[in-house]
């Protein structure tokens, strides 16, 4: 005679199905965001540079001057690089890379 065993018995067991999310389709979703982000970034650091060359600041990036003239220079190029990364990351076509 047979004992049961619940492990044993021959009925279906339920399937779990993992959902993976790819990277670079939810990068794709927001490759407009970022490319415009990067381009206001991009834009606003370099027309700030440049005009403070000149002496004049855009009226709401004037706070950044009052920090000191070095980390101002900085930040103003850190927002053009930043914007140039997110305008190659949201141009990139990620399923058609090789990695």
């Amino acid at each position: 005679m047979e004992q049961y065993h619940p492990c044993c018995d021959n009925t279906p067991s339920p399937v779990v199905v993992l959902q993976v999310t790819n990277p670079a389709f939810t990068m794709l979703k927001h490759a407009t965001t970022l490319t415009v982000i990067g381009f206001l970034l991009f834009f606003l650091g370099l027309v700030s540079i440049l005009l403070n060359m000149v002496g004049v600041d855009i009226f709401f990036m004037s706070w950044i001057y009052e920090l000191g003239v070095a980390f101002s220079f900085g930040l103003r190029l850190l927002m053009i690089i930043v914007g140039l990364i997110l305008i190659y990351l949201g141009q990139t076509d990620w399923e058609r890379e090789e990695i």
